[in-house]
């Protein structure tokens, strides 16, 4: 839009020239400064649209230089300044557009300067010429702010357009991060899958299978010994089918943090009863609140603990302690069984690979983790909040 109305004002001032001028002696000299002003800004409009980088200050201020002296020139050659002037607004934009607002507005100041003068000396009398003077600086300052403020909102918009790509990059990076969170997730809960069916279905199938090879070897010699074996297989059957079931409900995680730990923990207690025979006394202090991956972080430890204790203490008696203080939070699963070594456990990994989970669960939801047993003493696992609490 800019450019077309430069070139308007440039046929309008041609036009009347043409017109006014044609009698005069000095129409051939007017012409060919028109036509010198023409070229000149042809050549400009096509550099700045098509190679701007070609337009280096020092080439910038040439072309305004040789502009200005050859409207200066014309206004000094024609009787007809009035009109002429006005070949110095696109000189002004350009002025603005090239050096930024002061540099550009010292050119205008020298643009009305040139044209002051020339018209103070018109046929019309020094009045006319320094209202008309006064009527094209105003013009050329008001054309010049214009070019300004369009310069700050193209600079706003190209701002803008780069704040637009940057965001969209940070976008693209941040969702790539999201799948990479969540791939990493799912191989989490897969190897955590993978390691609680390592530590409880697995040795119960490892089992069911050497009981059915020494069934299939009693049958023929000793068919009282092979019911025995065949009343084993059911009973690691049940065991089996009872521990996928506790397997498939910690993948529905929702309705723990729904109900509240303390209600799912009371659930937990009253299904190991139930179910594996294990008496669990569960006790309760506080009110606080945990976040949801505390919430199901402590229940997984809890559940975690419990099965150990069935398959390894060798007694069915254990209690559950719940503290929900606000500054000594903890959960706590004990039992006066066989016990173990807790170092040799995590060096061997000898059956214990559930407390390894206990142990990854816990820095997970930022607990602290302590085991202390001995053989034939009994084991307590005690995990406690850490004072800058766990995740939010």
């Amino acid at each position: 839009m800019r450019t077309i109305g430069v070139y308007l004002i440039f046929a309008a001032v041609v036009l009347r020239g043409a017109v006014v001028t044609s009698d005069a002696p000095y129409f051939t000299q007017v012409l060919w400064l028109l036509s010198a002003y023409g070229l000149l800004l042809l050549i400009e409009s096509w550099v700045i649209h098509r190679k701007p980088l070609f337009l280096s200050r020092s080439t910038q201020f040439l072309y305004l230089l040789l502009q200005s002296i050859l409207v200066t020139v014309l206004l000094i050659v024609s009787d007809y300044e009035d009109f002429i002037a006005l070949l110095f607004i696109p000189l002004s934009l350009d002025a603005v557009a090239f050096f930024g607002r002061r540099v550009g507005y010292l050119g205008i100041a020298l643009f009305s300067l040139a044209l002051s003068g020339a018209l103070f000396f018109s046929g019309e009398g020094w009045i006319f010429g320094l209202a008309m003077g006064g009527l094209y600086s105003g013009m050329c300052f008001l054309f010049g702010g214009y070019a300004w403020q369009v310069q700050k909102a193209e600079a706003a918009h190209d701002q803008n357009q780069r704040t637009f790509n940057e965001l969209q990059i940070a976008h693209r990076q941040l969702q790539g991060y999201a799948d990479q969170v969540e791939n990493l997730a799912v191989e989490h809960e897969r190897n955590r899958l993978a390691r609680d069916l390592h530590d409880s279905v697995t040795q119960t199938v490892f089992s069911m299978n050497l009981a059915a090879q020494s069934t299939r070897l009693l049958l023929d010699k000793d068919p009282l010994r092979a019911s025995g074996q065949l009343l084993r297989l059911e009973e690691l059957a049940a065991n089996a089918l009872s521990e996928i079931q506790s397997l498939v409900s910690q993948l529905k995680p929702r309705s723990i943090s729904e109900e509240g730990l303390s209600t799912a923990l009371r659930r937990l207690a009253d299904e190991r009863g139930s179910r594996d025979g294990l008496q669990v006394s569960f006790e309760i202090n506080g009110e606080k609140a945990l976040s949801e991956a505390e919430t199901l972080g402590l229940y997984a430890i809890a559940h975690e603990a419990l099965t150990n204790v069935i398959k390894h203490s060798g007694v069915h008696e254990a209690s559950v302690r719940l503290n929900l203080d606000d500054e000594h939070s903890c959960l706590e699963i004990a039992d006066h069984g066989l016990g173990f070594d807790p170092q040799a456990a995590v060096a061997h990994q000898r059956g214990h690979l559930g407390l390894a989970g206990i142990s990854e669960r816990a820095r997970e939801i930022g607990w602290s983790l302590s085991v202390e047993s001995s053989p034939y003493q009994g084991t307590r696992i005690l995990v406690t909040q850490d004072q800058a609490g766990g995740p939010e």
